[in-house]
């Protein structure tokens, strides 16, 4: 019978084992995972899994190294330069002034804030500590083969899938998160096979199967057909055919002046097995072919059906948004998440004339500079020191201190060049979180190869030979994982929280009330959160509409309702603006709210309301659409003129407002100033005659004086200026129908259904009913209080 020690060391070890395998489980899984849910976005769930993945990961190495009594660590330099970044979003998030709960839950917990940069940064550092044996690699490389394999076979399918079945699942789903998350993952996945192939030997079986995979996923690629990618995969394609070329050429023989050893020297072969240099320039070629003919990339995903649309503030308004930012607070930033509301503050007023006037963006063009606005200098002088201290460090080791493992020294390269290339992809793109992380990942594995490295060195100590040195470990790990337990509770009662939201935020467009009530409530129990207190602003405004709209409810009854219904929306919107002060959008759900009293003459509830209002304008001092509810709001006031001003102010920051416009020339006639603005509207447009906005407006100015003619004239020149502009063509339709010329008015409703499935479901009835020969306005066309097409 064998001996209980050897038992006991075996139990041990398993512990490590296990560890490992918890944390490669946790990068499988939040790459994979995928829980359709129309409520949640699925890359939330991949963030929490991730989060969750760390701390069941440290729990169990912190039994391992407690259950053997010692602790191992690698050269600590690299392991201190991942935690960087973390002090500095700690930083930024104690002294920026942000809620410090917002800096580090976020809404969901995304990547830019301090909460997901821990986890990325423990993730790491376990990836440093726990994967410390060749034999832990060698399982990190299987599943990472099998995982990229997987990837490349399951988006194959659904691309082909997609083709025949579109209504069952998109061509452009990703099941990693965005197409363009896809194909930075597929460029690392080439970038890491082509090192593979040109430093490892591998079986026949393998060096085809990787082949096929590349092969998959440079097709791929070419769907997606994004540059960044293409440009990083040439870079190191060119960088190991040079390395080839240089290493064979060392050992052929410098004969220049032995004409017969010439004569007898062998041909450089193009081709050694495994090793072969056609693979990366045949790769450098591929790239260099898609960088070079960009509209070919963009014509395969076209034929396939793979559109997609990523948006993003350009590389200028990120500087503007970062200088105007430090002018206010540049040592600490803005404070972790808070790029949205800067943007709002400091964006050009100029993209109120694009079709991404109303979006809100939450990061500017990449990761980084985001992170430079948000955590301020102290970030950016983290960022910097991390990746100095990586290239410095990986450089010194990779050319002077090669491991003498050909295993070891090969993860050491994939793991350099991995760190590299995921930093630019952070640096000039947004990746998701399951991407993101990977950057730390690969930074701890490349960490823990230095171990290996020649005169390297790990530093460890035995518990039990430094009892008091042991002891303070002993006590600080043990902290540390009652800690973890702590944080995995507060971790599933924020998931719980956010999907709650989510799902009132579902059940509230849905008109369901009463459950978006529930699912609200549900959510502010879990985690209080300012987003679903404004859910819960929101349910209140629509009941206060509701009631004021019901004629079957008793007088009694309906006041005591309104006066319930308002009371509690004013409370949710006041904590709503106490948790989140920086949000427009509380302030405005606030300001809704007393607007609802302000023409029953309810005392300070105009005054509650403009002041809500212009809290919001300050945050966001571009937005037409608050100057149009502060005129609708001065409009319940019967403050017309004031009205009148506002909506002007609406229409300069945004000339296309049909809302504004229509609105305005409703007061306008009202005041008996129509002729006024009229002449003014004709003015504009004699100097700039082209312009379809200002024909828009001289068109629905001689609506207003029932002169048809006249304004089927300037709405005809609107839409032979812009084609695409559907409220023109939509208001045309209504004067062609008050004409009697169904016929036309059918024509230019017509256009505005072909032109996107959103307008033709929203101009569905009154395309109906011209087909029937019925004309669907209403008599005064400026009762249409504005088109429903975009």
């Amino acid at each position: 019978m064998p001996p209980q020690q050897p038992v006991s060391i075996q139990g041990r070890r398993s512990l490590d084992t296990v560890s490992v395998w918890a944390l490669l489980v946790t990068l499988v899984a939040a790459l994979f995972i995928f829980i359709p849910s129309a409520a949640l976005a699925f890359t939330t769930t991949k963030t929490f899994l991730l989060a969750a993945g760390a701390l069941v990961t440290l729990a169990l190495y912190i039994l391992a190294r407690l259950s053997r009594g010692n602790v191992i660590l690698p050269p600590a330099i690299l392991i201190g330069a991942l935690w960087l970044p973390i002090v500095a979003y700690a930083l930024s998030a104690a002294f920026s002034g942000v809620p410090f709960t917002n800096a580090f839950w976020g809404t969901a917990l995304e990547p830019d804030t301090l909460g997901f940069m821990l986890v990325a940064a423990c993730l790491g550092t376990l990836s440093a500590l726990v994967l410390r044996r060749p034999e832990h690699y060698r399982s990190l490389l299987r599943v990472g083969a099998y995982v990229f394999g997987a990837v490349v076979l399951l988006q194959a399918l659904i691309v082909i899938v997609g083709q025949f079945a579109p209504n069952t699942i998109a061509p452009a789903f990703s099941i990693i998160g965005s197409f363009g998350d896809l194909a930075s993952l597929l460029g690392l996945g080439v970038v890491i096979i082509l090192i593979t192939l040109r430093f490892m030997e591998l079986s026949p079986r393998t060096y085809r199967a990787l082949l096929v995979s590349g092969g998959g996923a440079l097709f791929l690629l070419a769907i997606a057909n994004s540059s960044l990618v293409w440009i990083l995969i040439a870079l190191v394609s060119l960088g190991l055919f040079v390395e080839a070329i240089m290493k064979r050429g060392s050992k052929t023989v410098d004969a220049d002046l032995d004409e017969s050893i010439i004569m007898d020297e062998a041909p450089l072969e193009m081709d050694e097995g495994n090793h072969s240099l056609v693979l990366p320039l045949a790769v450098l070629a591929v790239a260099l072919f898609f960088l070079i003919s960009g509209t070919l990339g963009g014509a395969l995903a076209n034929a396939l059906h793979v559109n997609t649309l990523n948006v993003r503030p350009s590389w200028q308004s990120t500087f503007s948004v970062a200088e105007k930012t430090y002018a206010t607070t540049p040592v600490f930033g803005s404070g972790p998440g808070t790029f949205g509301v800067e943007w709002l503050k400091y964006r050009d007023a100029s993209l109120n004339s694009t079709v991404f006037w109303n979006i809100d963006f939450s990061s500017g063009i990449g990761f980084i500079p985001t992170s430079f606005v948000t955590t301020g200098i102290v970030g950016a002088l983290a960022w910097l020191a991390f990746l100095g201290l990586f290239i410095v460090f990986g450089l010194r080791m990779l050319v002077l201190r090669t491991p003498e493992d050909a295993l070891v020294r090969y993860v050491a390269i994939i793991s350099f060049v991995g760190s590299m290339y995921l930093f630019t992809i952070a640096v000039f793109d947004l990746p998701s979180a399951s991407v993101f992380v990977l950057l730390f990942i690969f930074a701890g594995l490349f960490a823990s190869t230095m171990r290996y490295a020649a005169h390297g060195r790990q530093w460890g100590i035995i518990f039990s030979r430094s009892p008091r040195v042991g002891f303070i470990i002993v006590f600080s790990l043990t902290i540390l994982l009652l800690s973890s337990v702590v944080a995995a509770y507060t971790l599933v009662a924020r998931y719980i929280a956010v999907t709650q939201s989510s799902n009132a935020v579902a059940a509230f467009s849905a008109g369901d009330l009463d459950s978006a009530e529930r699912a609200a409530q549900n959510s502010i129990s879990f985690a209080p959160s300012a987003s679903a207190y404004q859910i819960q602003a929101g349910i209140a405004n629509t009941r206060l509409n509701l009631i004021a709209s019901s004629s079957s409810m008793p007088v009694a009854a309906a006041q005591q309702a309104f006066q319930a219904a308002l009371s509690a929306g004013i409370n949710a919107a006041l904590t709503a603006t106490n948790l989140d002060p920086s949000n427009y959008q509380n302030w405005l759900a606030l300001g809704s709210l007393y607007a609802q009293a302000v023409p029953l003459g309810v005392s300070g509830a105009y005054e509650s309301a403009k002041t809500a209002y212009e809290k919001a304008r300050v945050l966001n001092p571009t937005s037409p659409q608050i100057l149009f509810t502060l005129a609708q709001l001065e409009i319940a006031n019967k403050n017309t003129a004031a009205a009148e001003e506002y909506l002007k102010a609406a229409i300069a920051l945004k000339q296309d407002y049909t809302a504004a416009i229509f609105l305005l020339s409703q007061l306008l006639v009202q005041d008996g100033n129509i002729q006024d603005a009229l002449a003014s509207a004709l003015a504009a447009a004699y100097f700039t005659p082209n312009d379809p906005n200002i024909l828009f407006q001289v068109g629905i100015l001689y609506a207003a004086q029932n002169d048809l003619a006249n304004a089927a004239s300037a709405l005809n020149a609107s839409v032979a200026a812009n084609p695409q502009f559907a409220n023109a063509r939509y208001f045309l339709s209504a004067v062609y129908a008050k004409q009697g010329d169904l016929k036309n008015a059918l024509l230019q409703m017509q256009a505005i259904a072909d032109m996107s499935s959103d307008n033709a479901q929203a101009v569905a009835s009154q395309l109906a009913a011209l087909m029937a020969g019925k004309n669907p306005f209403p008599a005064n066309l400026l009762s249409i209080s504005a088109a429903p097409v975009q």
